[in-house]
């Protein structure tokens, strides 16, 4: 499991009282949405993505729904927590995909993001864009996301970098 992965679950598990409900929005092919289901049993994970991953039962992992980040086809104060790995910068729209997070999340609810920031040696113009044009993304830059979190409603905003990720993965956590 890669470090940023590690992360978001520790982060994750450190939930008290654990979470009944989760959403992972832009789960891929439902590696990762596994290790949490496996993790967290007494949560029921909902994952989120525009196409069915290959990784993913509904009968031992929850439920998965196609859909995007900035139309959330959930109904207000859904879930108790909301995951995002390595899939921000693949938004076209940030601000409104944290919008509709923060509109489905419970009051009190925990967002965990683990992405690739604008920030230290992808701060470089020349290297931050050649490593967006490989990934095929758009990473924000820190204090921009702090701003579209804070902007959102979001309180207790952390943004800290991840360990041996080789100063390119942030840990994003924040409360509804």
């Amino acid at each position: 499991m890669r470090s940023v992965h590690k992360s978001i679950l520790n982060t994750a598990q450190g939930i008290d009282p654990p979470p009944k409900t989760l959403l992972d929005v832009g789960c891929g092919d439902g590696s990762f949405t596994r290790v949490l289901s496996h993790s967290l049993p007494v949560t029921f994970i909902t994952a989120l993505d525009r196409a069915k991953p290959k990784y993913f039962s509904t009968s031992t992992m929850g439920s998965f729904i196609p859909g995007s980040v900035d139309d959330l086809p959930f109904e207000n104060n859904s879930f108790d927590a909301v995951t995002v790995s390595l899939s921000l910068h693949h938004w076209e729209d940030k601000e409104k995909g944290i919008l509709e997070i923060y509109r489905v999340l419970k009051s009190g609810g925990s967002l965990i993001i683990g992405d690739p920031l604008l920030q230290g040696w992808l701060a470089n113009p020349f290297l931050g864009r050649l490593a967006q044009s490989i990934d095929r993304g758009s990473f924000a830059a820190t204090h921009e996301l702090q701003m579209i979190l804070e902007n959102a409603g979001f309180i207790r905003i952390q943004i800290n970098e991840i360990p041996n990720s080789f100063k390119s993965l942030f840990l994003i956590t924040a409360i509804k």
